[in-house]
């Protein structure tokens, strides 16, 4: 599923959903959900066009587990009805085991409703008010009309009308405390990241990888690889000559997926530009620059028929994958730069993901978010993430080492790059920002702006931006501390 919508006031009818769910309408074909009150309306967004509506009081976006016998686990339409059994059963004490990623709504028949988001905000959710009235959406763009104040759902809380938001997750401290010996670090890291490609992976139809042939993805795709009974789908885009592509192709063949290519060039970046934009509701530098390979990559997907894709997301994160790290003076500098990763991560690097892929009807999923993983790795001391050798530190070490049998040593010791650098678009519409901007210009319209616009290239995305969007969501955005 793609999407959420909901209403929950007084004596509100489907039809209340109808503006809202115009401004998404291309996360999905529309399913509403069974309600017998009068003051709830809530519907999700399909990408499958099979979907039908699920004839529950929930609506979901994203996919629910749950623990099952003989070490199953309980997802699908299978998943949504176990849900509404526990909440009736258990109550909001049925978070706790819960996983999956996943924004939903939920009503009791009762008047009451609950809504919730997963613990770290994979899936996206905002809320605004308005006349005794909670609105619900996948997206800010869906809010804008309302003329009310809008903010995200904090990630790991649900809400019912009694208690507000409550925080029903808590990410554990960075410990460095591991007492495992590295042998049994990586054995049980690999167990983890396979079984959270498995649970991803199950009974999807229409499943792609995107393979950037960096570390992270290539160990996704390599998983899904071997995991799925079928031949795997992998896609990979860049401009001409790019290094992805080449590395790609190594890891393609390597696995024997059914490898797609797609290069771009200059116009073609500028073409879509707008879309994706409007699309990813930020104007950062960074992620704008990112977004564009995402964005081509998941419409080539859409085209090709795949509805579920897998992304090597939320590595760089978890292994302090990001280059700069190198350059810190202590690890409580590194330890205080990863927390600032997280706490931000729902309205950066995930809401790149979810939104490049839900404009073209896509789901994506995460495996390297998956909870158990994520909390094992904190527990790793700092030294096995970032290595010392003889000129610098190592990234991702242990990640590396774990995986260098599946993909291969050059890819698994390769440089890590960011996904415009690799693609091989890094700097192109810095130059065009750089030619279309005076350095008057910039320092006028940076100097009157109402948020920090940091170079000409971010100037030229804000100028794109403030054509969608009012500066009342301008504290939604979330930045990227370096604009490189």
């Amino acid at each position: 599923m793609s999407g959420l919508i909901a209403v929950f006031g007084e004596s509100e009818s489907s039809e209340d959903l109808d503006p809202l769910i115009e401004k998404v309408k291309f996360r999905g074909k529309r399913c509403d959900c069974e309600i017998d009150e009068e003051n709830c309306s809530m519907t999700f967004l399909s990408g499958n066009q099979k979907e039908e509506d699920n004839g529950l009081p929930l609506a979901v976006d994203g996919y629910l587990m749950f623990p099952g016998e003989e070490g199953k686990t309980i997802q699908g339409t299978e998943g949504l009805e176990h849900f509404c059994k526990i909440m009736k059963k258990e109550g909001l004490s049925c978070f706790d085991n819960i996983e999956g990623e996943f924004a939903l709504a939920f009503s009791d028949g009762n008047r009451s409703c609950l809504v919730a988001r997963d613990p770290l905000g994979i899936k996206p959710l905002y809320y605004a008010r308005k006349d005794d009235t909670l609105y619900i959406a996948s997206e800010i763009k869906a809010l804008i009309d309302l003329d009310s104040k809008i903010k995200e759902v904090p990630p790991g809380c649900y809400y019912d009308r009694k208690k507000g938001w409550v925080k029903y997750y808590h990410l554990p401290p960075l410990e460095g405390k591991n007492r495992l010996s590295l042998a049994e670090a990586e054995e049980k890291m690999r167990h983890l990241l396979a079984l959270a490609v498995e649970e991803r992976i199950s009974g999807v139809e229409g499943l792609g990888v995107y393979l950037s042939g960096g570390l992270d993805s290539s160990v996704v795709a390599a998983l899904a690889a071997e995991i799925s009974e079928e031949p795997i789908s992998t896609y990979t885009v860049g401009v001409q000559g790019s290094r992805d592509i080449e590395y790609a192709a190594m890891v393609a063949d390597r696995i024997g997926s059914d490898q797609h290519f797609y290069t771009y060039g200059l116009d073609e970046m500028l073409e879509v530009l707008p879309d994706v934009i409007y699309h990813l509701e930020s104007f950062d530098s960074a992620y704008v620059r990112s977004s564009i390979p995402n964005y081509i990559a998941a419409r080539e997907a859409a085209a090709d028929g795949r509805r579920v894709m897998l992304t090597g997301e939320g590595s760089d994160e978890m292994f302090a994958g990001y280059s700069y790290l190198k350059s810190l003076d202590s690890e409580e500098e590194i330890t205080s730069e990863i927390e600032g990763f997280f706490r931000e991560l729902s309205r950066t690097g995930l809401q790149r993901v979810d939104r490049m892929n839900a404009a073209h009807g896509l789901e994506c999923r995460i495996p390297f978010l998956k909870l158990a993983l994520l909390e094992l790795v904190r527990e790793f001391p700092l030294d096995w993430k970032l290595h010392e050798e003889k000129e610098e530190p190592v990234d991702k070490w242990i990640l590396r080492r774990a995986f260098e049998k599946e993909i291969g040593t050059k890819v698994a010791w390769r440089e890590k790059q960011q996904f415009d650098q690799g693609s091989g678009s890094a700097g192109m519409l810095e130059a065009v920002a750089e030619e279309e901007i005076s350095d008057s210009e910039y320092a006028a319209e940076a100097e009157a702006a109402p948020v920090p616009v940091r170079n000409k290239e971010e100037l030229y995305y804000f100028r794109i931006f403030r054509q969608f969007y009012p500066e009342s969501v301008l504290p939604l955005v979330g930045r990227w501390k370096r604009t490189g």
